[in-house]
């Protein structure tokens, strides 16, 4: 059974509910604290409610699903956009990494339910990928703006590579604990500092023919 856009101000107000409890109960204790009774407990609503809103478990999460792209998307952007404002590439690039690194490391526990654990899912994986994209334009237009005689060939495909490692660099934040990348032990800072001088040091290296 699909999910209903509620029409009623009262009806919005009861999907937010559940929303924020389904939030809740995420990051408190991940997807396995995430089950229906759960949810109407904390949200002080019914069965009844829950299935008219969103039909079934299914519905509820494709929900949630886009309810954490859109938060973390809301918090993403204006860090772009302030590394935009800076003087040059480097700065911009390390307020950028430093950043969008702090808010993967806020929302990690959906955000690796969804683009991890659940990657089989083609529905969750092109709402996804929809996201990836929006986040690939901001960031290619972020370098552009420092890279303004970057319009040959080569030079677009540098910047097309650099904007790859960055998602990718997220990714990995997304997937693993910091002890589980290598028996070295460093701060989320360092690594979003030294990430940021790898895609700048690739930018600035003579383009290939």
């Amino acid at each position: 059974m699909a999910r209903r856009a509620p029409v009623q101000q009262r009806s919005v107000e009861s999907m937010n509910r559940m929303l924020d409890a389904g939030e809740q109960l995420f990051y408190e204790g991940g997807s396995p604290a995430l089950t229906l009774e759960a949810v109407i407990e904390r949200a002080e609503t019914s069965t009844g409610s829950f299935y008219a809103r969103f039909g079934d478990m299914r519905g509820f999460l494709d929900a949630m699903h886009e309810r954490v792209l859109e938060m973390v998307a809301a918090e993403i952007l204006p860090i772009l956009g302030k590394a935009g404002m800076e003087p040059d590439l480097e700065s911009s690039m390390n307020k950028a990494f430093t950043g969008v690194f702090e808010v993967v490391e806020k929302h990690r526990v959906p955000l690796y339910f969804f683009a991890v654990g659940n990657s089989h899912d083609p529905d969750w994986r092109q709402m996804g990928a929809r996201f990836t994209f929006a986040m690939s334009d901001v960031f290619t237009k972020l370098l552009k703006q420092y890279l303004p005689k970057f319009t040959s060939a080569a030079d677009k495909r540098r910047i097309e590579i650099a904007v790859r490692m960055s998602i990718a660099s997220v990714f990995q934040q997304i997937m693993l604990d910091q002890d589980e990348f290598s028996r070295v032990t460093m701060s989320r800072k360092v690594v979003a500092t030294e990430f940021a001088n790898i895609v700048c040091t690739y930018l600035r290296a003579t383009p290939s023919k």
